[in-house]
This record gives structure tokens, sequence and C-alpha cells, in this order.
């Protein structure tokens, strides 16, 4: 069944198509990642808990989906997690595992709903990508940072070829707004037959 929602995801254009498919994919969403052995949001937990030994501070999980980035930072040891998705029926599924503190139902074209210095973490598991959320959000999620803080995020191969996502990750590092502190390539899924990997990068901001 996944096929069928990813094709749709890639087929479509504009925020408001995009969350119409993950609503529709909410209640398969799980049982059809997990079938694939779905890595990433694992592999940037592991990734986050490299540089922040305070199991306590306070994470803002992006694009959390149905909350499956959300146990992957559970299972490394953090507890006051946050997690904000434009998806409402994401966000139900999410809310019933009740490894949230709070929930942000994010609107399209509007700005994010933070004040600068509310995070310290913020991570996006497979979130900020072609066939996700648009680049540009990687902007807006810096522009919310202070210095010091951690962004802790993935791209897909396809996103690493892409001005649109690569080519925001590189501005930012060369404007010395931000600097890379950790980068890995890997698998998205460990499944036969899904041959595409993905990025994690640990992003600390400096300006």
């Amino acid at each position: 069944m996944a096929d069928k929602y990813i094709d749709r995801i890639y087929s479509t254009s504009g925020t408001d198509e995009i969350r119409a498919v993950y609503d529709d994919w909410a209640d398969e969403y799980d049982d059809d990642l997990r079938s694939r052995n779905y890595l990433t949001p694992q592999r940037v937990a592991q990734a986050l808990k490299q540089f922040c030994t305070n199991s306590a501070s306070r994470i803002l999980d992006f694009g959390c989906g149905s909350g499956l980035s959300g146990i992957a930072l559970q299972a490394a040891g953090f507890s006051e997690i946050h997690g904000a998705d434009i998806s409402e029926a994401m966000l139900a599924i999410a809310r019933r595992k009740g490894l949230y503190n709070h929930l942000w139902l994010l609107q399209a074209d509007q700005p994010l709903p933070f004040n600068r210095g509310d995070y310290q973490i913020v991570t996006a598991a497979g979130a900020i990508s072609n066939g996700a959320a648009p680049g540009a959000l990687y902007d807006q999620v810096l522009e919310i940072l202070v210095p010091g803080a951690l962004f802790v995020f993935s791209f897909n191969d396809e996103s690493l070829n892409m001005d649109e996502y690569a080519g925001r990750l590189h501005a930012s590092l060369e404007a010395n707004k931000a600097r890379v502190l950790f980068k890995e390539h890997g698998p998205h899924f460990d499944h036969a037959g899904d041959t595409i990997g993905s990025t994690v990068f640990v992003v600390e901001k400096l300006t």
C-alpha cells in the first residue's frame, strides 16, 4: 500500500495537496513504514544523542507525522519531546501514542508558530525533503534557533541534488549562519527493493 501513497506524494505539488495525501495515509502509515524497516528516525535520534547528553532537553520533532520519529527519540533516552506537523490525521495518531508533551498543528503558507529560542533542539527525520516539506522550511527552522542550538535532520538522496534543499543548507554554511557537526549517509529503509538512501546532518546554529 505504501507505493500508492508514495507515488501520490511525488506527483503532487503544494502544501495543501501533500497534507491531503498524509491525511489519507495516516491509518496505514505506521504499518507501511515498519514493513519496510524505516531507519531514518533512529539514525536521526542516534546522531542527536552524540551531541546532546541532557536527556531532559526540550526537542521539537518537526514534521513528526504519526510519531515514529518521537518513538525513536524516546528510545534514545529523550523525554521532553514536542511534535509539529501539517496533517491533523497524523497528529491524532501521534497523540494516541502518548509520547509527546505538546503537539502543534502547522498551517500551510503561514509562519511557524514558534518564537526564537523556544527550542534548543529541532529534529526533522525525513520531513524536509522532496516528497515532504518544502526546502524553505529549512531556513524558517534556522530562524527560530539561537546560536548554539542544534538542528538534526535528513535529506533523501534526491533532495541532496536539488537547490531547493541542499542549496539552502550550503547557503547557510557559506553565510556562516550554521556549521555542520556531523554528516552520515546511510539507508532510508532496510527492505529489499528500496535503494533510496538519506544523509543525516547535525547542524549548529551560529548567528
